[in-house]
């Protein structure tokens, strides 16, 4: 199984961003995931097509199970 934690971004100019992580330190904090989103914010360092991260909007741990056939 991969899992990969889904942080989404609401940007400066009414779109939506993400940054993905694959193999995230598991149990997830929420509170860590939350400081962590709100220092991307802070920093600027990211900006989409649709402008710079602006809020929060959420975050998911998705799990999904990929089987090889070849």
């Amino acid at each position: 199984m991969a899992k990969t934690l889904q942080l989404q971004f609401n940007t400066s100019e009414g779109g939506s961003a993400s940054v993905t992580i694959d193999a995230p330190i598991e149990p997830v904090n929420a509170v860590a995931i939350q400081q962590a989103m709100d220092a991307i914010i802070a920093s600027g360092a990211f900006i989409s097509t649709t402008g710079p991260f602006l809020s929060v909007k959420k975050a998911s741990l998705i799990d999904r199970e990929v089987t090889d056939i070849l």
